[in-house]
């Protein structure tokens, strides 16, 4: 049997037409999911950032994605996700890299996410870049859950090479 060629991604951001598929990904990872109109609005937002990260052959296969905002003095990253098969390759830790990346290149004094007190792979991940909890937010999410406020600390970025 051939071994299957693993794809390469890019990122790039999102525009329109890659609503329906990113609707379809975000249903299946997320405990709330976002809606058409969630992605639309921030599209139009102009101090929201929408990434993917797709595959180079296509551009059309979409394997995770950030949603980020510039407040001016601060980025607050919203929403990451990445594909239950891309799991586990360091397509995360690229996406959070890249908006803090964005955050630095930008002056930004903050950076800040909330993410699910449940959610351990994605605390792990955020204090692995340099995220420390910062504040407990109770019944945060539409579900009930809780949330932890995390701010970035500042530590070095390594290299964006996927693991």
């Amino acid at each position: 049997m051939e071994n299957a060629v693993r794809p390469t991604f890019s990122l790039r951001p999102a525009n329109a037409d890659d609503i329906p598929a990113l609707v379809s990904l975000e249903e299946s990872i997320q405990v709330a999911p976002w809606t058409p109109s969630h992605f639309q609005a921030e599209l139009e937002k102009p101090f929201s950032h929408l990434w993917l990260l797709t595959d180079d052959e296509t551009d059309s296969l979409i394997a995770g994605y950030i949603v980020f905002w510039d407040l001016g003095e601060g980025t607050h990253i919203l929403n990451v996700g990445v594909g239950l098969e891309y799991r586990g390759q360091g397509y995360g830790k690229l996406l959070v890299r890249a908006a803090i990346r964005d955050a630095i290149a930008r002056n930004q004094s903050k950076i800040f996410l909330e993410v699910r007190k449940s959610n351990l792979p994605a605390v792990a991940l955020y204090q692995g870049l340099g995220f420390d909890i910062c504040q407990i937010r109770k019944h945060f999410y539409s579900n009930g859950d809780d949330a932890y406020v995390m701010q970035y600390r500042g530590t070095p970025l390594d290299s964006d090479e996927i693991e």
